[in-house]
């Protein structure tokens, strides 16, 4: 039997990094995971990706959570299945600059995509993860706790990412539903990679974490007994190189 046999989840930003992995391993530990993502090409490539024999299943959903219709018509989808047992959070967006010269639109589209919409997709499949005791898990950044310069916009969004999963645990407690906040250094993923060659820097993704050092951490989080919860964890790298 494995960790999450018949358990169903839901994982954002599956196409790439974090996300990817996170979705991969938990249908390694037996679970359906729906699989959220915005590149229906690499969405479809999930399933290839999987071990043979893999006890759980994976359905790719290509969604823009930021429309509200698109997300409306998931979660009339993931309403037609049995349950939402989990709910992981790791899509969002990053845009840098220094305060003088930042866009306001850019700050628009970062509180639309890592605000808005999983504020909204929360609200919209809590009552399946009220129903079942659920698991919120949301993928936060080590800037939603104290911001760098040049990072002001995106860092607000992870504030206040951190401060609605705060807030939520405090209200689903009694249903037996519990919310992890994971904050994370640097990790290799597409977007660091990006965010290096921004920086001037060389990027040595060997020194990061690793997404998949994440997806551990998320199994560990969901299979703890539920008498046990996980508020909030710290993972960078462990040693500093950049």
């Amino acid at each position: 039997m494995t960790a999450l046999a018949g358990r169903t989840a839901v994982v954002t930003g599956a196409s790439s990094g974090i996300g990817r992995a996170i979705a991969l391993r938990l249908v390694t530990e037996g679970a359906t995971v729906t699989a959220v993502g915005r590149d229906k090409t690499r969405l479809d490539e999930l399933p290839g990706a999987l071990p043979p024999g893999a006890p759980g299943r994976i359905i790719p959903a290509q969604v823009d959570l930021t429309d509200d219709e698109a997300r409306a018509a998931l979660v009339a989808d993931l309403s037609a299945g049995p349950r939402v047992d989990v709910l992981v959070h790791s899509a969002g967006s990053y845009l840098a600059g220094p305060h003088a010269q930042a866009r306001v639109d850019d700050l628009d589209a970062q509180y639309a995509a890592n605000v808005r919409a999983p504020y909204a997709l929360t609200q919209q499949l809590l009552p399946m993860l009220r129903a079942g005791g659920g698991d919120l898990v949301v993928v936060n950044s080590s800037q939603g706790v104290r911001a760098a310069g040049n990072t002001g916009q995106f860092a607000a969004t992870q504030h206040a990412l951190k401060a609605i999963a705060d807030s939520l645990r405090q209200e689903v407690n009694a249903d037996g539903v519990r919310v992890c906040s994971i904050h994370l250094g640097r990790t290799a993923t597409p977007r660091q990679e990006a965010i290096f060659a921004a920086e001037g820097r060389p990027y040595q993704p060997e020194l990061l974490v690793q997404p998949s050092d994440v997806a551990d951490v998320v199994v560990t989080v969901l299979t703890l007994p539920r008498g046990a919860e996980v508020t909030e964890i710290h993972l960078r790298p462990a040693r500093k190189s950049y």
